[in-house]
């Protein structure tokens, strides 16, 4: 199982992090804490406004180089791998290092609404003590290292957990790969 999980290193630049996390920040507006009533997270979803449109292409590049080198690392064929597939909307995420900011053990897949995932991406914009994602019945963990890119299967036998960050904020870009009818 443990396999299926990757990271890559050094994706993005430090520049092109910092300047999505500036951008996170004065886009006031169209953050929204999720979910409403205990904040475990701030997002935006990139495809609610075309401010976002240069920085979805270029995500979409390195996504696309990515899954290449994911399906040679985990040496699947081609018979293992939908012949049409799409990307979910791309979002970003901001981790405050507070007492709440944190996505406790889940996994993806959980419901009628999301079932067509079979691919995550979370692309570290940041480094971060304690603030990576831990695969807790695998006993592995990926560390929140800037430009750092994990991939893994979003189904039951992948619960993860988003630690919470203890320093500075943590932020992220995510996405899924779907399978397409």
């Amino acid at each position: 199982m443990q396999n299926y999980i990757k990271i890559y290193e050094n994706v993005i630049s430090k520049t092109f992090c910092e300047n999505l996390i500036e951008k996170f920040e004065s886009s006031k507006t169209q953050q929204l804490t999720w979910p409403k009533d205990k904040p475990f997270f701030t997002q935006i979803n990139f495809s609610q406004s075309t401010d976002w449109t240069t920085e979805s292409e270029s995500l979409l590049n390195i996504f696309t180089d990515h899954i290449v080198k994911y399906k040679k690392d985990c040496e699947i064929d081609k018979n293992q791998w939908p012949t049409k597939y799409s990307l979910e909307p791309i979002r970003r995420k901001r981790y405050l290092p507070n007492d709440s900011d944190e996505f406790p053990p889940h996994v993806d897949v959980d419901a009628s609404r999301n079932i067509s995932r079979f691919l995550v991406f979370f692309l570290y914009l940041t480094t971060n003590e304690k603030g990576g994602t831990v695969f807790p019945s695998m006993s592995f963990d990926s560390p929140c290292k800037q430009g750092s890119l994990l991939m893994f299967p979003p189904a039951w036998p992948w619960l993860h957990q988003g630690m919470k960050p203890i320093i500075q904020s943590k932020y992220i870009v995510g996405s899924y790969l779907h399978y397409v009818n």
